[in-house]
């Protein structure tokens, strides 16, 4: 888990399908998308470090109940707070 002070990018594409979220070291360390699933990942800097990429990941269109999951797994591995208005479901 990150210090909770590590500055976090968390960025939404414009038609609210996508999110993603930048770590303190530039790299992507996650993204959920309607579309294509979630990726929650280490950041760069841990696997240069040796640590594995992966910590969640699907390959299928994603819900709400993946949204919870997403929201959740950032919180616990990486301790930021995804706001639940970056997604539209309309």
């Amino acid at each position: 888990m990150t210090d909770d002070s590590a500055p976090f990018e968390v960025r939404a594409d414009p038609t609210r399908g996508t999110v993603w979220v930048n770590g303190f070291d530039g790299s992507c360390i996650a993204r959920f998308s309607k579309r294509y699933g979630i990726d929650v990942h280490r950041t760069a800097s841990a696997q240069l470090a040796g640590e594995g990429e992966c910590i969640m990941c699907t390959h299928e269109p994603a819900n709400h109940a993946s949204r919870l999951l997403f929201v959740n797994a950032m919180r616990e591995h990486h301790g930021v707070t995804v706001p639940h208005d970056l997604l539209s479901w309309s």
